[in-house]
């Protein structure tokens, strides 16, 4: 290819900047939604594993016992029995003064050698002071920094033990400052010596954990060796859940960012397809000299490449200052959900940089395909003409239609035989808009013909919808890209609708007390803050409660690893209330056989990831070994996703497991009472106890739990909004265009007497229609993916079940704000083509 071929072709950039710059916005947003989620996610999955390594260590397995903790003798009788790679820990969650969830660690330094190299220099001053100082912590690197507290302060931490105010010390300034540059977050993990960690977290004289390191010899032996209340469990059974949670909440991110990157492809197809039409006699010059059809192929390929390396450097760069907004978002959705993690800004990897960069590039050049195999079958003047290009446009909307169907079967195959999990999920749900895109030209065509014989006896819309059709392969692109960002915008909506309309009328449902009484310390995976069992008879006389609830959640160990159980005194009739889903016994009978047998209820979660039926059975650690406990039914919960498995407090104390004080209370009141005036009473009561509680309401737990939802779901909402930009780009830049190669028909038609204005409705008209077309394809193929989102990737992601509810105001609402953007888009070229000079316009060579 020589240089003159390419100067020739690049001319254009001068003469008509405007549509390079839509294509680079275009590639530059695409390629910066991609990478500002990968990098959020990224970013989120270090401090994620970070902070769970922290807690685990080096560690190979751990020695569990009861939720409430075992006797610290037992780690000496270890010791001394010669496991000599152990280490004591009592963990826990805090809260800090500006209401931040943090984890606290508390180890021994003397044996955390093997284990955290950091808690264990017992040289470095800070450590000594850990132990030889009552009250002292070591917050995460940088958290001075990032908070502008002096380098040793006060701080009041809401603990299981109440509020308790301790020494936050830091290790040397010049290791802060070392880290600056390399840290990715605060981080939530707070170190200090196990005394200190008992008396914060009420653990006194006893331990949460041993840490072990074993070989595949030791594990048998160590597990015989232990008492029967205590369980060998390996580390990566703790976190394995949590891990894979995350991972699908990253991945459903990752997909929808994706779909902008498409819509992207859509508008570099227009563009690039516009850019060979217009320089038709360009090309024929350039053949007629001699330039091959190698040479026109490759200039063009040549001109989407430098679109895709402009355009991915400067969406690089604009994705990671975007990543920079999301990852803090990421992060609070993995704390919410998953374990506290803290991230402060992000560090983009080369591996995920070259990768962006090879999408971006690479999709470039895939859109650009198809132009320059039309550029290249030009042979002289006229064989890139419109009519030819359209003729072959109809032909492959035929052909695509065909492609279409097999798209569609193969989608559904998947979703019918669930194939390949989340993944085989996600496959089918592009299979399936693939399909029903490459379906769209075909039907836009007959639409545009129905229309056409609706105002036959109408002049100018009879104009506009035939101009429409002649120029398919302008109009099918655009209204494609558009089609699809509605239809992700409906999609997400009815997902995010059903979702948040299923776990209000769960919490409708789950909240069956007048108010409730709650540690004011946050709770743990563990067991967390407790509140004394006799605190009961005193509630009841300060309240008047008719009727009094109890609930505490613990981590527990399984055959199927460690489990949630939460331990429940039901009112009463709680059963009513209950979303049972499937049971083998009727909901009569249920509520007895929970209180006399061994036998438990499951979420639906904990169904799905465990593969647990109702009839199933279910080992839990109990003193004494292993028990079998009957899954009766399953039911509907959205407190956790990794699930749940309830026991009656019957159950629990039968089985020999001892309530150890109780992590809520729920009292009924009796009708007519003046809840403020008991609210008061018993903050009253409970301002003189030594335990720290909060009086909280059914409506203002309700709130809580919207507002954590309403965070999940907010950088998706931020994403379907960078979609709608992207096809909106979209849509200018084919109406542009449109308006562009038809000007020799539009100077005609003023000249036959058509006004300016008559032009700017025409243009307008042709904006409208293909908005409508685009909003109305939208619902079917929006509701479609809602149903996929809710039915197939939330249930292969989380287990959750949930109602299908249309939205139909935010449908309405989507179509009006595609049909809007449509009319938007055509704004500028009808006032452009309104005010074209006539002259130069008809002489152009159609």
């Amino acid at each position: 290819m020589s240089l003159l071929v390419l100067r020739a072709w690049l001319r254009d950039w001068r003469r008509r900047p405007l549509q390079r710059l839509l294509t680079l916005v275009g590639v530059i947003i695409g390629v910066a939604v991609v990478l500002a989620v990968d990098l959020a996610n990224q970013s989120a999955q270090r401090a994620f594993d970070r902070s769970m390594d922290e807690v685990a260590g080096a560690a190979t397995h751990q020695v569990l016992g009861p939720a409430s903790g075992f006797d610290e003798a037992l780690y000496r009788e270890l010791r001394m029995a010669g496991w000599r790679d152990t280490a004591p820990i009592v963990e826990g969650p805090a809260r800090l003064p500006d209401g931040s969830t943090i984890y606290v660690l508390g180890v021994d330094p003397l044996a955390e050698g093997p284990f955290r190299g950091a808690a264990s220099d017992i040289g470095d001053a800070p450590v000594q002071r850990l132990v030889t100082e009552p009250g002292t912590i070591l917050p995460p690197a940088g958290w001075f920094r990032d908070s502008g507290r002096a380098h040793e302060s006060r701080v009041t931490l809401e603990v299981a033990g109440g509020a308790r105010e301790v020494t936050v010390i830091d290790r040397a300034a010049e290791r802060d400052q070392a880290d600056t540059a390399t840290d990715e977050g605060g981080g939530s993990l707070w170190v200090t010596d196990i005394a200190t960690a008992q008396g914060l977290l009420d653990r006194l004289g006893r331990l949460d954990r041993i840490d072990v390191r074993l070989t595949d010899a030791e594990v048998d032996v160590l597990a015989k060796a232990l008492p029967a209340e205590l369980e060998l469990v390996p580390v990566e059974s703790r976190g394995q859940a949590a891990r894979e949670l995350a991972q699908a909440f990253r991945t459903n991110l990752t997909a929808m960012s994706l779909l902008a990157l498409l819509i992207a492809a859509f508008l570099i197809y227009n563009t690039q397809t516009f850019a060979v039409l217009r320089r038709r006699e360009v090309i024929a010059s350039l053949r007629l000299v001699g330039v091959g059809r190698r040479a026109i192929f490759g200039v063009v390929l040549l001109e989407a490449l430098l679109v895709g390396v402009i355009g991915t450097l400067l969406g690089a760069v604009l994705g990671i200052a975007l990543a920079q907004v999301l990852v803090a978002q990421v992060a609070q959705t993995v704390t919410d959900h998953f374990f506290a993690v803290a991230v402060t800004g992000v560090t983009p990897r080369p591996l995920a940089l070259g990768a962006v960069f090879l999408l971006g590039v690479g999709l470039s050049l895939l859109a650009a395909l198809a132009p320059a195999w039309e550029a290249a079958r030009a042979a002289g003047a006229g064989t890139t003409g419109r009519g030819g290009l359209e003729r072959r446009a109809r032909r492959w909307a035929a052909w695509l239609a065909v492609l279409s169907v097999a798209l569609l079967l193969a989608g559904g195959g998947l979703i019918v035989t669930g194939a390949g999990a989340l993944v085989g999920g996600f496959v089918a749900l592009f299979l399936l808009i693939a399909g029903l895109v490459l379906l769209l030209p075909w039907v836009l065509v007959w639409t545009l013909r129905g229309l056409a014989a609706l105002v036959r006896g109408v002049t100018l819309p009879r104009i506009a919808v035939r101009s429409l059709e002649r120029s398919l392969s302008r109009s099918a692109p655009a209204t494609s890209a558009l089609t699809l960002a509605l239809a992700a915008a409906i999609g997400v909506a009815v997902m995010v609708g059903s979702f948040r309309g299923s776990v209000e009328q769960w919490l409708g449902q789950a909240l069956t007390s007048d108010l409730y009484v709650v540690p004011a310390a946050p709770a743990s995976a563990r067991g967390g803050a407790r509140l004394p069992e006799d605190w009961m008879a005193d509630l009841v006389a300060r309240s008047g409660a008719v009727s009094v609830s109890t609930g505490s959640s613990q981590e527990v160990v399984s055959e199927r690893g460690l489990v949630n159980l939460y331990v429940v005194r039901p009112h009463a009739n709680w059963l009513d209330y209950l979303p049972l889903l499937e049971s083998t016994v009727a909901r009569e009978a249920l509520g007895e056989r929970l209180a006399t047998e061994d036998a438990v209820l499951v979420t639906e979660p904990f169904a799905a990831h465990h593969d647990v039926r109702p009839g199933d059975r279910l080992s839990l650690a109990v003193p004494g070994g292993q028990r079998p406990f009957e899954v009766l039914g399953i039911y509907r919960d959205y407190g956790n996703p990794s699930g749940t498995v309830l026991m009656t407090q019957a159950a629990f104390v039968r089985a020999g497991m001892p309530p150890d004080g109780v992590g809520s209370f729920g009292l009924r009141l009796p009708a007519g009472v003046d809840v403020e005036a008991v609210v008061e009473r018993l903050e009253d009561w409970l301002a003189e106890q030594d335990r720290a509680a909060l009086v909280t309401r059914p409506g203002d737990i309700e709130q809580e739990s919207m507002a954590i939802f309403d965070r999940t779901f907010a950088i998706t909402h931020l994403l379907r909004v960078i979609t709608l930009v992207v096809a909106f780009i979209a849509i200018l830049g084919a109406l542009m265009a449109l308006q562009m190669e038809r000007a020799r028909e539009f100077a005609t038609l003023r000249s036959l007497g058509l006004l300016p204005g008559g032009v700017r409705s025409l243009v307008v008209l042709q904006g409208g229609v293909l908005g409508t077309f685009a909003a109305l394809a939208a619902i079917p193929l929006g509701l479609g993916m809602g149903w996929l989102l809710i039915e197939v990737i939330n249930r292969e992601a989380f287990g959750w079940g949930m109602d299908l509810r249309l939205p139909w105001d935010e449908v309405v609402e989507t179509v009006l704000l595609g049909i809007g953007a449509a009319l938007l888009a055509s704004a500028i070229p009808a006032w452009r083509m309104a005010r074209m000079r006539l002259v130069p316009a008809l002489r152009e060579v159609p």
